[in-house]
């Protein structure tokens, strides 16, 4: 298992790299947090069939996780439309920094429901990781009480994300992981679709420039990113797996540069160091020692 772990770190790393793109084509997007939560997931969702359709034959097999791919599915759907909503209220800066305390409430999902330790190496990977990300965003706050909800809305975004992650993780050797994000991925589309219909959400008569948008945020930052990170927590603690996360607010600042030509500030360097730090000690801790869960 220990051989396996040291295999998934580069998939691991592509994933978190694609998974950094989707604030910056948020912002790039014309349309409402729903809509945009509906696409992606459901757009998703068909990139993944033709990997999973192999596992449809099987489905009767799979039932007793029906319940876990439910509850999954509702926090996904809840993560991505808090998340956008987020990103719509507020800085990027702000919503990322709140966003990027996952890797605590995964640590502590884990250790409740999944009897997962943390080490004290792994307490100290968060506070490093944490403490760059604060130190950049630091800045961004305190600019107006209009952006009060568009925090709260980002925090929870980091508690759906963290749960659901976590979900997949118990339920890791009892459903192939195609056949899971299919369903996670199409069943969360479907709940956002839902809240679109009752709300009154707009869904079509997009400019082509929000269209291609909706499309990179499924295949990159889903299909891509959330696939491999899904695939590496079967491996990996989910709250080691999110501490790579936090490597976003880096990569989003660094395409904000060369798209929207924003500067970072000098405070950028350092914190982006000291955050490094914290992601390599978290995602490489115990690979040489004995193997744990």
């Amino acid at each position: 298992m220990v051989e396996m772990r040291r295999k998934v770190i580069p998939l691991l790393l592509i994933g978190l790299v694609a998974a950094s793109f989707p604030a910056i084509l948020v912002k790039m997007a014309d349309a409402g947090a729903l809509a945009i939560s509906f696409y992606r997931n459901f757009l998703a969702s068909f990139f993944i069939l033709p990997i999973a359709f192999v596992h449809f034959r099987k489905l009767g097999e799979y039932r007793a996780v029906f319940l876990e791919i439910l509850i999954a599915s509702f926090f996904l759907a809840f993560h991505f439309y808090s998340w956008n909503a987020s990103l719509k209220m507020t800085t990027v800066a702000s919503s990322l920094v709140i966003v990027a305390t996952q890797p605590i409430w995964s640590a502590l999902l884990g250790v409740i429901f999944l009897k997962e330790r943390v080490t004290l190496y792994g307490f100290l990977a968060i506070f490093l990781a944490l403490s760059g990300i604060v130190a950049i965003a630091l800045l961004d706050f305190g600019k107006g009480r209009e952006n009060a909800l568009g925090d709260f809305l980002a925090f929870l975004a980091a508690i759906f994300a963290s749960a659901y992650l976590v979900t997949g993780r118990s339920v890791r050797s009892k459903i192939p992981l195609s056949l899971w994000l299919f369903s996670l991925y199409f069943i969360s589309s479907m709940i956002l679709l839902g809240f679109c219909l009752i709300l009154d959400e707009k869904l079509k008569g997009f400019t082509p420039k929000t269209y291609l948008m909706l499309f990179l945020m499924a295949l990159i930052p889903s299909f891509v990113g959330h696939s491999l990170l899904n695939y590496a927590v079967r491996f990996i603690s989910a709250y080691k797996v999110q501490l790579g996360l936090l490597l976003e607010p880096f990569v989003s600042t660094f395409f904000a540069f060369l798209i929207f030509l924003e500067k970072p500030p000098l405070i950028f360097y350092p914190a982006a160091f000291v955050s490094l730090c914290g992601v390599v000690l978290g995602i490489t801790e115990n690979y040489g020692r004995k193997d744990q869960p």
